[in-house]
């Protein structure tokens, strides 16, 4: 596994070759994947190289910030997005593909075939299993805050200068995966956060990128009035059979749960009720590794963060599956 000095030694070999470069973030693409891989887009413009994000989430189905991000992007930085179709029709033997905010073939909008060959380098913060790209060219820090911290200490070691919009961006990342600057915080996060500050980005900015839609909060609260605590100071939440919720949504009302005096949240409810989807997003104060639960599930996450979907079932259902993996032994020792 490379560290970061290798990384940027990967990366003035890869990007020194004449090939376009793919970012490709997770689906359901939150703050912290667009953000890294706008900083990523922002490196290889720097080596010369064009560059493509592959995003192919619905458009109604993104958070109305990160959309806000996208267009800034487009129309402030140039940056280039492309979605599957767009991408398989364009394909070239020789392009490098960087992975950001995700290290695993089951949460991109790909198939692993699809990949097959190419040259692939891996920035995350998620644990790994079975699904995981096999590459040497790996960057996987779980005890980093985000991938967006990974990319700014990045692009300080390259001594990459980057303009204010794509400092806000990376902030916005941080500021997701550290719950608002209140978890998985290091002395290393706080210098980093130091430097975006330095380079213009605008907390306020940031928090607006946040900013809840009235109809979209109610029902997150609705989600969150349904909560029950069991005897491991578990809480879980599950959405009416019949309502349809959006991934962020659910990850939100997953985070909602972290006020109240629980060591982890789960919230569960169905992304799509005509393929009988459902999400299940978790969150930790630390004492449980909620990623390992949901690996349980066909999922993945870290310590902090996690989450998984579940097809052709429903959210009771997948409530019970969620209990049956739950156990003592995800606690860690303190």
């Amino acid at each position: 596994m490379l560290n970061i000095k290798n990384l940027k030694i990967t990366l003035d070999e890869e990007l020194s070759k004449d090939r376009n470069v793919i970012i490709i973030p997770h689906m359901g693409i939150d703050f912290d994947a667009i953000g890294s891989a706008i900083g990523l887009s922002l490196i290889a413009t720097k080596y010369k190289k064009e560059s493509f994000i592959l995003v192919d989430d619905p458009i109604h189905k993104i958070d109305p910030g990160v959309k806000i991000i996208i267009d800034e992007s487009i129309e402030k930085l140039g940056t280039n997005y492309i979605n599957k179709n767009k991408y398989l029709e364009n394909t070239k033997e020789n392009e490098l593909i960087i992975l950001t905010d995700v290290n695993k073939s089951n949460l991109i909008c790909l198939e692993k075939e699809d990949l097959k060959d190419k040259d692939i380098i891996i920035i995350d913060h998620h644990n790994e299993d079975i699904n995981t790209f096999n590459t040497e060219k790996k960057y996987n820090d779980i005890h980093v805050s985000s991938a967006s911290e990974i990319v700014t200490k990045l692009l300080c070691t390259l001594k990459i200068k980057y303009k204010e919009d794509i400092a806000n961006y990376l902030l916005a990342g941080i500021y997701l995966d550290t719950k608002r600057f209140s978890q998985n915080i290091s002395s290393d996060t706080m210098k980093l956060i130091s430097k975006l500050l330095e380079n213009g980005a605008d907390l306020n900015k940031v928090t607006d990128f946040f900013s809840e839609d009235i109809a979209s909060d109610q029902r997150i609260l609705e989600l969150i009035s349904h909560a029950t605590v069991s005897s491991y100071s578990i809480a879980t939440v599950i959405g009416d059979i019949g309502n349809e919720y959006t991934k962020e949504e659910i990850a939100k009302a997953a985070d909602y749960l972290l006020k109240y005096r629980i060591d982890a949240g789960f919230a569960i409810g169905s992304t799509s009720l005509e393929d009988n989807t459902v999400s299940i997003s978790a969150r930790s104060k630390g004492k449980i590794d909620v990623g390992k639960v949901m690996q349980q599930l066909g999922g993945g996450g870290n310590i902090y963060s996690g989450a998984t979907k579940l097809e052709n079932t429903t959210p009771t259902d997948a409530n019970k599956m969620l209990q049956k993996v739950i156990r003592p032994n995800f606690y860690i020792d303190n």
